[in-house]
């Protein structure tokens, strides 16, 4: 299963995107006491790869909070997170939507990605400015997608193979022009359709999710056999 977070903080607790640190580590532990192994993306879609009880978890966004709180709970259980990023948004002053704080809300620093991707953390892309792609005419959403890989990857140096639809909104084109674009895939949140790389289900964890809605989150992901 592929768990979908987009804020780790104490700062916001009425903001569905902000999941409390303490909140974010109970969760990591019941999967690992629950005898979950943490899993990379890259792991994750290995057709080779038999682990049968795997995890593998996710960020949207790219906000620093990700640096300062989930960083050392992903560090401390050696957990292979990868962080979606807005590339253009990364060591800027732009702010995501409904948000307004400079500091706290602040997208992360170019420093900040290359001191978690020292510590195993991957990165993929969000887009380059974070717009319903499924808006856009074909050469604008080409570069939303196409850029974004390009531009993460000249500023990490690493290679950017996983891609994540902004808003979630997506269709049979987009998802063509990610697979074009050179993505090994692409996650999805709430899919009812037939899962394939290019639409990883993801189990959405928000902060209005009581610890026992994420273990009920999880049951009906397993059930499905996701």
């Amino acid at each position: 299963m592929i768990l979908a977070y987009h804020r780790i903080n104490p700062w916001y607790p009425g903001d569905a995107l902000s999941v409390s640190p303490e909140m974010f580590e109970r969760q990591i532990k019941f999967l690992l006491e629950k005898g979950f192994e943490p899993v990379s993306l890259y792991q994750y879609t290995d057709e080779k790869e038999r682990i049968k009880k795997k995890f593998c978890v996710t960020f949207d966004d790219g906000f620093v909070d990700n640096f300062i709180f989930a960083f050392p709970v992903l560090k401390k259980y050696g957990i292979k997170a990868t962080i979606f990023i807005t590339a253009h948004f990364v060591g800027t002053d732009r702010l995501h939507r409904n948000y307004t704080d400079r500091e706290k809300d602040r997208c992360l620093r170019w420093k900040e990605v290359q001191e978690m991707l020292r510590a195993n953390i991957d990165f993929g892309s969000h887009s380059l400015r974070h717009p319903d792609l499924t808006t856009l005419d074909r050469k604008q959403a080409w570069d939303e997608i196409f850029e974004s890989k390009k531009f993460i990857q000249k500023n990490t140096g690493r290679k950017v193979d996983f891609f994540c639809y902004p808003y979630g909104r997506q269709n049979k084109k987009i998802r063509e022009m990610v697979k074009n674009a050179g993505y090994l895939g692409a996650v999805v949140t709430n899919w009812k359709d037939k899962p394939d790389r290019y639409a990883l289900p993801r189990i959405g964890v928000y902060g209005h999710n009581s610890f026992f809605i994420f273990r009920m989150k999880l049951c009906l992901q397993r059930i499905r056999g996701r």
